[in-house]
């Protein structure tokens, strides 16, 4: 695993630097639809659309499609499964995630990138027996996004309030998330986010409350992306036996 990681970061760095143009770093060519898990303010430009592709443990793969149809506006769905890769039968999700987002307001000097969104499509493994994901999806939610630049480059801090509709009826709640974004040079970023799951009420899930997920993120090519993530860096789900890996790879194009 480590030899295959090293070659990862050894390609990733000798691309030139005029292929940088995915969705990372001062050179992207488009935003960052994600801090890890939640969504920042950013959209898709009206005429492109994304694929959007995510490892998790046990052999899971989850595939998002969006498209831009208008400016300012998103559409998509997506859909994952279980042992895709590896041995066993495949485990599918019941019915495939839906996104929407609408960007209300543009960035501005003084004021953050406003986004209202709904995203019913959750994270990692599909748990047939509590039929729910193991990290709950956004649901409805408000998104903000406010870029600056400083003497490290570009950094973005992203937030949001969001409300699940995974959790049964008596358990829902509203949440709230909390990330940021630092580019590394042209090419690459580091991505940072809280989420305090203030909706997650089963204990058969995680043992405590808290979600706290790392990324590099890295293009590569002319509109691909490839991200690293650390998921659960404080190990509440049960039975943790350290954070979790995932891989994940964007291509975003023009119709």
């Amino acid at each position: 695993m480590r030899l295959i990681l090293t070659c990862i970061l050894i390609f990733l760095t000798s691309l030139p630097i005029s292929f940088a143009q995915g969705s990372a770093g001062d050179g992207a060519s488009y935003e960052s639809i994600y801090i890890i898990d939640q969504a920042t303010a950013g959209v898709l430009r009206k005429g492109d659309f994304s694929i959007y592709t995510q490892t998790y443990p046990q052999g899971g793969v989850m595939v998002a499609l969006s498209a831009a149809p208008f400016t300012n506006f998103n559409m998509g769905f997506s859909y994952s499964g279980t042992n895709i890769i590896g041995m066993g039968s495949v485990e599918w999700q019941n019915i495939p995630g839906i996104q929407l987002k609408l960007r209300l307001f543009d960035e501005r000097v003084s004021l953050p990138a406003i986004l209202i969104g709904v995203n019913t499509q959750g994270r990692e493994s599909y748990l047939k027996g509590s039929e729910r994901f193991m990290t709950n999806s956004a649901g409805i939610y408000l998104a903000l996004s406010k870029n600056y630049i400083w003497a490290l480059g570009n950094i973005a801090f992203h937030g949001g309030i969001n409300y699940s509709f995974d959790p049964p009826s008596d358990n829902r709640s509203p949440n709230f998330y909390v990330g940021m974004e630092q580019s590394l040079g042209s090419k690459g970023s580091l991505n940072l986010e809280f989420n305090p799951t203030m909706d997650e009420y089963n204990t058969e899930v995680m043992n405590k409350k808290g979600m706290l997920n790392l990324s590099l993120r890295w293009s590569i090519y002319n509109g691909i992306t490839v991200e690293l993530q650390a998921r659960d860096v404080l190990e509440h789900y049960q039975h943790a036996a350290g954070f979790r890996r995932s891989l994940v790879f964007e291509y975003v194009s023009t119709f």
